[in-house]
């Protein structure tokens, strides 16, 4: 069975890599940020291997990642308050992208962690159909990859 985490293995650069390189405090806040996602719902392991793995795609060091941590614990709860200092339109869609794809993680998304995703698309100033978009593209990467792994799998 295909995983979310194995379409990221895949196609990192496609997923992960931003149009520019990140500052040091978008590092942090895009770490606090997700990591507050995951807190949510309580974290499951698939979601700590995948937020483990995006830190790890960064090369984030135990500073930065500590110093984003500390963030989100003093703003538990608090998505306006972590994304208020992510101003780049792109990097906001490729957080909630990414908050998504941590949801994917454990394959079923529940109401819990859609009310989640709501409240952070709104805290990033999305709008609900750009938010829609963004989760049909993420499910369609998945679909393909499932449909390529059968593929490849009958020409065995």
């Amino acid at each position: 069975m295909t995983r979310v985490s194995d379409l990221l293995i895949l196609t990192p650069n496609f997923i992960l890599e931003p149009a520019r390189e990140l500052t040091e405090e978008e590092l942090i806040d895009y770490i606090a940020v997700l990591h507050e996602v995951a807190r949510i719902h309580g974290v499951t392991m698939e979601e700590k291997k995948f937020e483990t793995y995006l830190i790890s795609s960064l090369g984030v060091n135990t500073k930065i990642v500590q110093k984003a941590l500390q963030i989100a614990a003093d703003q538990s709860n608090a998505f306006g308050n972590l994304v208020a200092r992510i101003k780049d339109p792109a990097f906001r869609v490729c957080l909630f992208r990414d908050a998504y794809l941590m949801f994917r993680q454990d394959k079923v998304v529940d109401q819990v962690e859609w009310l989640a995703l709501d409240r952070l698309g709104g805290a990033l100033g999305l709008p609900e159909k750009l938010s829609r978009k963004v989760i049909q593209l993420v499910d369609d990467l998945i679909q393909l990859q499932h449909e390529f792994h059968k593929l490849a799998s009958s020409a065995e």
